[in-house]
């Protein structure tokens, strides 16, 4: 099955060619390898590509934001398998070829995620993003929703629950056909400070709220290179909250009968985490600062009222390129 492999970047010459260099190496290579270079582009990107990689597609997305580039790659591909995988990323050896062979077993099959491990764990920052949660989902396959009936603790997560808990769009891949049937990846979301994440989360949602099946193999495998400072990591993980409490607003918006009851019981829940993982800490059981939990729940109920904004502002960026 032939894959190709989009790598989103924006101003980051030295990390895209680290990431590159991991992808041509596969065996089997990717079909094709596609770089969409988002915002204003820079000169040493273009030439990065064009001198050291040859036979990469590279492809200027003027309009910017991390899901304008990835649906542009989606647009592009010429295959039917798209991987995404973050140009700060590595690939493992044989990435491409354990996406294919999870897409291979069954049609229904729209998207897979994987493993991703820090590139440097001894960074204080990356400590404190892998003690928070981090990118792996474990060293077992998840299968969903056929693997719904898995417990967590004692309680059985909706369905919801599940989609933001089974990998990350720093390595994700889909099934072309079925990505565009779901109107591809929200251009809203990740639109840098404004709303800085939830598309992948998003995305994952949808295709299960679909009744397509999503995968998390762990077999395919990457390493993520992680913010060095821990203070910095602190604002990434306040702003991924504020960002899916407001793909979980946006969705308890649509969805209609049980599913909206499962999304608001679920959207209520995470408004409340941060008082738990408050009154845990206090017993030395939570790895955020006290007061960094304090702003935790800030943003996230700054979430709440996010997406329209993002909403008007992803319209405009759209109108102001054309």
């Amino acid at each position: 099955m032939g894959i190709s492999v989009v790598v989103c970047t924006r101003g980051r010459p030295a990390q895209l060619r680290r990431a590159l260099r991991s992808l041509v190496e596969q065996t089997p290579p990717p079909a094709e390898l596609l770089v969409v270079d988002n915002g204003v582009q820079e000169p040493e990107t273009r030439l990065l590509v064009c001198t050291e990689f040859p036979g990469v597609r590279y492809i200027p997305e003027p309009v910017e934001g991390l899901d304008f580039a990835r649906n542009r790659g989606l647009r592009s591909a010429r295959e039917e398998i798209v991987a995404f995988i973050d140009d700060d990323a590595v690939a493992a050896p044989g990435w491409v070829a354990r996406i294919a062979s999870v897409f291979d077993e069954h049609p229904a099959i729209a998207i897979c995620t994987g493993r991703v491990e820090a590139l440097d764990p001894t960074t204080e920052g990356a400590r404190l993003f892998e003690s928070n949660g981090g990118f792996s989902r474990g060293l077992h396959r998840i299968h969903l929703p056929r693997d719904m009936a898995r417990s967590a603790g004692r309680r059985r997560m909706p369905l919801i629950a599940w989609s933001i808990s089974v990998g990350s769009g720093c390595s994700l891949a889909v099934r072309r056909r079925a990505a565009l049937e779901l109107g591809g990846f929200d251009e809203a979301l990740d639109l840098g400070a404004a709303l800085p994440g939830g598309g992948d989360l998003d995305m994952l949602w949808r295709a299960l709220d679909a009744g397509m099946e999503v995968v998390y193999e762990p077999a395919v495998f990457a390493w993520h290179e992680h913010r060095s400072e821990a203070a910095t990591v602190v604002r990434q993980i306040l702003e991924h909250n504020r960002a899916l409490v407001a793909v979980l607003t946006k969705s308890a918006r649509q969805a209609r009968g049980r599913r909206r009851l499962e999304v608001l019981a679920f959207l209520a829940w995470r408004l409340t985490k941060p008082g738990v993982r408050l009154a845990r800490r206090l017993g030395g059981r939570d790895p955020l600062p006290g007061r960094a939990l304090l702003r935790l729940w800030w943003y996230c109920w700054r979430g709440v009222g996010a997406y329209p904004a993002a909403r008007r502002l992803a319209q405009r960026r759209l109108g102001t390129a054309r």
